[in-house]
């Protein structure tokens, strides 16, 4: 009797214990599934299509670099000549405004699904920027001259923070995502 006591004793821990692991293993399994979502969301909504906007305007801003601005240098020293400055207008208007807006709208759009919980500052700065430019070219232009944008682009720190960003995500879902597949197989 006491034999069967025991065994059936520990029949029911068996039990117990498996339901308990059983019941850890779904919650760490929903957890995951839970983080490749919000992973999947952040990625597909705002850091994927913010990075590539990102990589665009960088190519372009090199190209222009290279072959139609004149040196940084020469542009601290020397006023553009008007066909420089038209140049620039055309890209900057045509080119660079129609994606910092995609940009900011994206951003706006998307806030809950920043990395942060409060807006980074690059971002922050960027958004900003693209104000500050919204109201310069809405300005009637004086003469040769479109006035100054009062606030300029965060420049590194925003595109160094949207590569790292996307590249973090992106690590993270393939990382999950090969955890997932190992136990589903």
């Amino acid at each position: 009797m006491i034999a069967a006591v025991i065994t059936a004793f520990a029949t029911l821990v068996v039990a117990i214990v498996a339901f308990m692991l059983n019941q850890w293993s779904q919650l760490r399994f929903e957890r995951r599934q839970t983080r490749v979502t919000r992973i999947g969301e952040q990625l597909r909504l705002l850091y994927g299509p913010l990075n590539a906007l990102v990589e665009s305007n960088e190519h372009i801003w090199e190209a222009l670099q290279r072959s139609v601005l004149p040196s940084r240098a020469h542009r601290r020293t020397v006023d553009p000549s008007q066909e420089e400055r038209a140049t620039w207008d055309r890209w900057f208007t045509y080119a660079f405004m129609p994606t910092n807006r995609k940009m900011r709208d994206l951003i706006i759009e998307h806030a809950d699904l920043l990395v942060e919980p409060e807006l980074p500052e690059p971002l922050r700065l960027f958004c900003s920027h693209v104000a500050a430019c919204e109201v310069a070219l809405a300005e009637p232009a004086a003469g040769d001259a479109r006035p100054e944008v009062l606030i300029r682009h965060p420049g590194a720190p925003y595109v160094t923070y949207v590569r790292e960003s996307f590249a973090l995500l992106k690590g993270e879902q393939l990382r999950l995502l090969g955890l997932m597949t190992q136990r589903v197989l």
